[in-house]
């Protein structure tokens, strides 16, 4: 029996005692890191082989242009998605260290059938042959999704058993520039599973493709009933306008149209703002736009007090 057949063989074992094949766990949404990160992925199949593209290697929605009309089953390694600029390592298991096995860069369509084109050498992703750790070649992992099988220099290819793998891999638009802080520092840079890039998740009030602008009227800035119109600014300058009802006026609608008068602040002071315009800053107990009302809760003790009062009286009248 020839060394070739002796990995066939061997290959088959392993692929009959894990046919029924495992559930890819993955997180929903996955947040940026500033610092590459290493994967390794074990070639191997006694761990990591998933046969239902859609139940079990991903979410429906997620790299869906296989056919699987007839459920036809695709075993493959769960498939991947890494950060651009992140490192990925193939760790081979000592049954696959054989001169003729090897790794190879393919169409999605060949990826799917197992199909090795022969004529593409300078498609393998390593020098030499498949054996302990390697590390991919950065110039495979460039944005976008990528293909790899596993090859050999003749017969039948353990491709179809399942030693394959896609890689997504994933660019961020979450900075202006180089320099900048990720999302302007108010928000998140993140990716959900079915998404090709990171990008911004903005904390309210911010918004904008980098969170630098300000729902400046999510603040209720306009007094009075004023109506506020949102100039998504950004977040260091004013980004909204006040639309005053009569007779308010001013930035924020705070201020009276008209001068001060006697008496025209009945529990305040009057302050004239501009030539046209003034406001009445009101005593402790009272509010409105003339400080006419007066707080509940000095209504309250007023009310409670005169009812002591009454009470003191009554008591000593008998």
């Amino acid at each position: 029996m020839t060394d070739k057949s002796i990995v066939i063989l061997s290959l088959m074992v392993f692929h009959s005692s894990f046919i029924n094949g495992k559930t890819c766990r993955r997180k929903l949404v996955e947040e940026w890191h500033p610092q590459p990160s290493s994967h390794v992925v074990n070639w191997t199949l006694t761990e990591n082989i998933c046969l239902d593209f859609y139940r079990d290697c991903w979410f429906l929605g997620v790299n869906t242009k296989i056919d699987t009309s007839g459920n036809q089953v695709v075993p493959q390694i769960c498939p991947l998605q890494i950060q651009l600029g992140d490192i990925l390592v193939i760790s081979s298991e000592p049954s696959l260290q054989f001169p003729e096995i090897n790794l190879m860069n393919v169409s999605e369509t060949s990826f799917i059938g197992c199909v090795q084109n022969t004529t593409t050498e300078d498609q393998l992703l390593f020098g030499c042959r498949l054996k302990g750790m390697h590390t991919v070649n950065s110039k495979w992992l460039s944005v976008g999704t990528h293909y790899f099988i596993t090859v050999m220099a003749s017969g039948p290819s353990p491709c179809s058993l399942g030693l394959r793998l896609n890689v997504t891999v994933k660019q961020q638009f979450c900075q202006e520039s180089l320099s900048s802080e990720f999302c302007s520092g108010h928000g998140k840079c993140l990716s959900e599973a079915w998404s090709k890039t990171y990008s911004c998740h903005c904390q309210p009030p911010f918004s904008g493709k980098y969170c630098q602008e300000l729902d400046a009227c999510s603040f209720k800035p306009c007094k009075n009933d004023g109506s506020c119109i949102n100039k998504r600014g950004n977040w260091d300058e004013q980004g909204y306008e006040c639309v005053c009802h009569p007779p308010f006026t001013g930035k924020n609608c705070s201020e009276i149209i008209g001068q001060c008068q006697p008496h025209v602040c009945f529990h305040g002071n009057c302050s004239n703002i501009t030539s046209n315009s003034f406001i009445c800053e009101c005593d402790e107990q009272f509010s409105g736009k003339k400080c006419i009302y007066i707080h509940t809760y000095t209504q309250i003790t007023l009310i409670l007090s005169m009812y002591f009062k009454l009470n003191v009286k009554y008591f000593l009248y008998f």
